[in-house]
């Protein structure tokens, strides 16, 4: 078994997540267990659309079917980040497509439209 060694003793940080609701970490959005459950419910996926011109990224649950005729958006699967049953995101495939986009960890401010069961994300720094 290969072992590696830090001669300089240089130990990335450890960061930790913010006490935000919504919050990009990791290149994964991360939402506490009351934001998530209004509109992603149980399932384990949700639909995505990103807003270029305002740098919105939109989220529905996937049976949202007006959501996904008017956004056409992609799916992506949700995994449940910690006991309290908050959820996570991955965003790599937005930050591919989009590489203006800032990757650091940071509060993210949202909207939650409870007609349309539609969760606005503001992505800008």
């Amino acid at each position: 078994m290969e072992r590696a060694f830090d001669f300089n003793r240089i130990i990335p940080p450890l960061t930790k997540m913010l006490e935000t609701p919504v919050q990009l970490f990791n290149q994964h959005l991360v939402l506490y267990l009351d934001v998530a459950e209004g509109f992603i419910g149980e399932s384990r996926q949700v639909f995505a659309s990103f807003i270029n011109e305002e740098n919105k990224l939109l989220l529905a649950n996937v049976s949202n079917v007006g959501f996904k005729a008017k956004h056409k958006p992609i799916m992506l699967f949700v995994k449940q980040k910690n006991v309290r049953g908050d959820k996570s995101i991955s965003l790599q495939e937005f930050f591919a497509d989009w590489p203006h986009i800032s990757k650091h960890n940071r509060e993210l401010k949202y909207l939650f439209n409870e007609n349309e069961g539609i969760l606005e994300i503001n992505l800008c720094v």
